[in-house]
């Protein structure tokens, strides 16, 4: 089953797809915000026709309306976008930014029995001569950095392709699709011991050993809300 489908999930799913057409926009696109912009929106039409092949089932039962409103709150996004990157491309170069935007593989399946983790990036770059994991974010973004969750996410993948590859890897990125920025994310030792911490707490979840359950304001609309026990145990304060 998936999520119902609204107009704010398609105008998410756009914008991924959209962010993931922006190497082969700027490799053709001058320095000039006016280009960039048309060229977006060329690509957001062609997106918007191929969305029903590349997810036929999340957009099956999809009404017209959906469809129009989703593609209307995405193209309104452009403007922003294309001045994002341009800024962007001014301040760190072409080359460089071709080489943090282009995948070499999309959504790899990373898996580590060492870290008991699994995970899929969004993509992962050549950038600097390694690879490197990014995630595609669509939605709100930070003035400065990234969300605490983005960066133990890019931490984990980043952990997951050392365990495959057994190099370091010392920083990931974050893109921000609905803003058009990316940001770099050094990986430091306090996000691996978070990454390590998380992973071993589930391990004990697994193994029937549940943590007092703390409220918080999405506990209303989790869909395991009445299977997660309010009752705290001896076990659970040593969680």
């Amino acid at each position: 089953m998936f999520p119902k489908m609204n107009e704010q999930r398609l105008e998410r799913m756009i914008l991924k797809e959209l962010s993931l057409t922006y190497p082969e926009i700027l490799r053709k696109c001058t320095l000039n915000a006016d280009t960039l912009r048309k060229e977006l929106e060329t690509s957001l039409t062609q997106i918007c026709t191929d969305l029903p092949l590349l997810f036929p089932r999340e957009l099956a039962d999809v009404t017209r309306e959906i469809l129009e409103e989703g593609e209307a709150r995405a193209r309104a996004k452009i403007p922003e976008i294309a001045a994002n990157l341009i800024e962007a491309l001014e301040e760190y170069g072409k080359e460089p930014m071709l080489a943090a935007l282009t995948p070499v593989k999309i959504e790899p399946f990373l898996s580590s029995k060492k870290l008991n983790l699994k995970g899929v990036p969004s993509k992962l770059v050549c950038f600097e001569g390694a690879q490197i994991p990014s995630i595609l974010k669509p939605g709100s973004c930070p003035e400065q950095g990234v969300w605490a969750s983005d960066r133990i996410h890019v931490a984990a993948l980043a952990m997951l392709l050392e365990a495959g590859s057994e190099k370091e890897v010392p920083f990931s990125f974050v893109e921000y699709v609905s803003y058009g920025l990316l940001r770099r994310v050094v990986i430091r030792s306090s996000d691996r011991r978070e990454v390590l911490k998380i992973s071993r707490e589930v391990e004990k979840i697994k193994a029937g050993l549940m943590p007092e359950r703390k409220e918080g304001k999405f506990c209303k609309e989790c869909s395991f809300l009445e299977h997660c026990a309010l009752d705290s145990s001896l076990m659970s304060k040593f969680f």
